[in-house]
């Protein structure tokens, strides 16, 4: 589905109001803006990153920016960024971001080890190791003890 974005004085607005309903200063506000996702407009990006840092906003988040468009994001808004890690880019590109949120970190490191570990079970009929280990972190002793105590035995 298309993207739409919300005329700037709006989101702005919004971003005020949040700020303003803050009740821990440790709280942070984000504002993101998917102008240069949507329509690729840096400049437009940049305007409402800046109207959002000027209602307060502690951190700006420009979707789908690269580094050069990062950097020109943390010269001209007077606020720390935040971004998504971009997929392929060594960390240190990711260098004037004071976030980066690396959403999909877990899941792809779980897709990798999964599809080792079906290359080595379809290449040598071996699983993985590793059950008494995974069994320990989930505490299936005390399951197992729970389970004859109360007579289950299968």
């Amino acid at each position: 589905m298309a993207q739409k974005l919300r005329p700037a004085h709006e989101a702005a607005a919004r971003i005020r109001a949040a700020v303003e309903a803050r009740e821990d200063p440790d709280f942070l506000i984000v504002a993101r803006s998917d102008a240069f996702w949507v329509s690729g407009d840096l400049e437009d990006s940049i305007a409402r990153l800046r109207l959002y840092a000027d209602a307060g906003a502690d951190l700006v988040f420009p979707t789908l920016v690269g580094p050069a468009e990062l950097a020109e994001v943390r010269r001209r808004v007077a606020r720390p960024a935040m971004i998504v890690d971009m997929p392929g880019r060594a960390l240190a590109e990711h260098q004037d971001a004071a976030v980066v949120l690396y959403y999909a970190f877990s899941a792809l490191a779980q897709f990798e080890a999964l599809n080792q570990a079906l290359a080595r079970f379809k290449a040598e009929g071996t699983r993985p190791g590793g059950t008494q280990e995974l069994e320990k972190l989930l505490g299936y002793a005390d399951f197992a003890a729970r389970a004859r105590r109360y007579g289950e035995t299968d």
